[in-house]
């Protein structure tokens, strides 16, 4: 039987029997399509992490400091701070090195606030206005912003605020150590008020002016770290807010590969510099991110190995039940001078229709699924989140594909046992079955 014919042949096999074929196919497209869309709602769940960490977070795409800051800089802050001529000479080569590319300053103090009558801890990050404009991209035009105009306004915690019972417009009191240890103090503006979304963060953290840290901490010019936002990045002008939205889940982040590979070279280019620099990427930075993609794709792995062993089960007790059925139809086959290798090949080929049918229904299916899902505008808040985004489901082509895959390779097995087990009856035996 030529290699045609017996797929002719395998596909007027599989309709024998519409019913047990189509539930069959019915099961396959389900659990397909639940995998594949899945694999989508998480691939654009991770592009919406990775433009939240980079931006939401002010984390950038690469972060620069002294080598050793993480670990000395808050016990020697003036000698792990970088100097204006350093900042200069940084500058110099991400500029080289990323045309376009934009260097944010920034340094952190902490101190104690106070409303005039009670004091509590605070964590400021220090940052210029139009850089943390830049750095927010999407965000830019959410609530949390400073002002140029207020060189004393401050972005609060809203459980910071809630503490000492300050609202917006109301004055404040910072108390910080300089880099020598001294006390320094100085006004602030309450200008907004954010709730973080984290309880570890929303009583202490507050935005405040490059400038009015660095006078605080006698650091003018300064910074402890240097922020990196690549070409093409943070330039949010729009203030649509679902295209902003639509943008976190469709524009892809540098990948890690491309962020080492960039980190890499800037730790080069500092190096031939004479500069004793460390250089860390997004991903690096982001503990969250890494955490929730783990969670994901162990999820992922889970769901993916309950459907697969669904679906090839059910394919299993088609193609069982298919040569239970036809063990005279195969022993005819034998007697006509078809090989062993030919009948085992019949039924894998009407295995292999069963997943391409059910696979191409399971992709209709995911199709249909997610433009409802999409333009229904389905919402909720998710985790470190302080407003409802819109459930948004991509497309994963390569999960998609592996998923594909995995159930043609385990559909060929689920058919070749049964049938090579059939196959390997004599003839008589066959033909005499009842």
């Amino acid at each position: 039987m030529t290699g045609i014919g017996n797929i002719q042949l395998a596909w007027r096999n599989l309709w024998r029997n519409r019913r047990r074929s189509a539930a069959t196919i019915l099961s396959l497209a389900f659990g397909f399509a639940a995998v594949a869309l899945f694999a989508g709602y998480t691939s654009a769940v991770y592009v919406a992490l990775s433009n939240a960490a980079i931006h939401a977070e002010l984390i950038g795409h690469l972060t620069i400091n002294r080598q050793g800051w993480q670990t000395e800089g808050k016990l020697h802050p003036d000698k792990y701070l970088l100097t204006a001529d350093e900042i200069r000479q940084v500058q110099a080569i991400v500029e080289k090195r990323l045309p376009g590319a934009r260097l944010i300053p920034k340094l952190s103090a902490t101190g104690l606030l106070s409303n005039g009558k009670s004091s509590t801890i605070f964590v400021g990050a220090g940052i210029a206005p139009a850089d943390l404009d830049l750095l927010r991209g999407p965000f830019r035009f959410a609530p949390g912003a400073l002002k140029e105009e207020q060189p004393q306004g401050v972005t609060a915690a809203q459980g910071l605020a809630d503490v000492l019972g300050l609202k917006i417009g109301d004055s404040a009191s910072v108390l910080a150590s300089t880099l020598h240890g001294q006390a320094n103090a100085s006004d602030v503006d309450i200008a907004d008020a954010v709730n973080t979304g984290n309880v570890a963060t929303n009583d202490k953290l507050m935005l405040m002016p490059l400038a009015l840290v660095q006078d605080l901490m006698d650091a003018k010019g300064r910074a402890e770290t240097l922020t990196v936002l690549l070409p093409g990045e943070g330039h949010a002008d729009s203030a649509d807010v679902e295209g902003r939205l639509r943008d976190m889940y469709t524009r892809p982040a540098p990948s890690e590969a491309q962020s080492v590979a960039v980190r890499d070279q800037l730790s080069a280019d500092f190096k031939a510099a004479g500069l004793d620099m460390e250089v860390r990427t997004w991903q690096e930075m982001s503990a969250f991110f890494r955490q929730v993609k783990g969670m994901y794709d162990m999820i992922f792995a889970l769901m993916l190995s309950v459907v697969l062993a669904i679906v090839v089960l059910s394919i299993a007790n088609a193609m069982s039940m298919a040569v239970v059925e036809r063990t005279r139809e195969i022993g005819t086959l034998r007697a006509i001078g078809v090989r062993r290798s030919g009948i085992a090949r019949l039924f894998v080929n009407e295995a292999l229709m069963l997943v391409l049918v059910g696979t191409v229904t399971g992709l209709l299916l995911t199709a249909a699924v997610r433009w409802g899902v999409n333009v229904a505008d389905i919402r909720y808040v998710p985790p470190s989140n302080t407003q409802s985004v819109p459930i948004y489901i991509g497309f994963d082509l390569p999960r998609t594909a592996f998923a594909a895959g995995v159930l043609a390779v385990l559909a060929v097995f689920a058919a070749y046992w049964p049938a090579r087990r059939a196959a390997h009856h004599s003839i008589t035996a066959s033909l005499g079955h009842v």
